[in-house]
């Protein structure tokens, strides 16, 4: 049998992860310190069609929320800020944009991937390890 991850009051657990949704708005880099300090976390980076539409399911509201997926050198290479790979793909038609590129993305509520520019400020979702 496998055992289920325990995680703290207020967080949902799926896999061997706890994810947290936080319906403060704040800019990219906030959110991402914010999950760092919380647990040493990140915003979620969404792995598969699974995790989004577990984000999905989750939050309240219509609104876009931050995820870990940003461009920090401006160069169009992507990566999570947690470090993992980015194998799956889920750009909403037209992003990223080459005419007003943003270079932090938010998860869309149709599960798609938006850039944004990284001072807007969205709610947004951290994963972690439970210790």
């Amino acid at each position: 049998p496998s055992t289920r991850i325990s995680c703290p009051e207020g967080t949902n657990a799926y896999g061997s992860y706890c994810y947290y949704f936080n319906e403060d708005l704040v800019t990219w880099v906030d959110a991402d310190l914010f999950c760092q300090n919380m647990h040493l976390g990140h915003l979620v980076s969404v792995l598969n069609q699974v995790e989004a539409s577990l984000i999905k399911e989750s939050r309240t509201g219509n609104l876009n929320v931050w995820v870990g997926l940003h461009d920090p050198k401006k160069n169009h290479r992507w990566c999570w800020s947690s470090g993992s790979l980015v194998s799956y793909k889920a750009w909403k038609s037209g992003s990223p944009s080459s005419v007003s590129p943003g270079y932090c993305v938010s998860l869309t509520s149709t599960q798609k991937w938006k850039d944004k520019r990284c001072e807007a400020k969205l709610s947004f979702v951290c994963k972690f390890k439970n210790k």
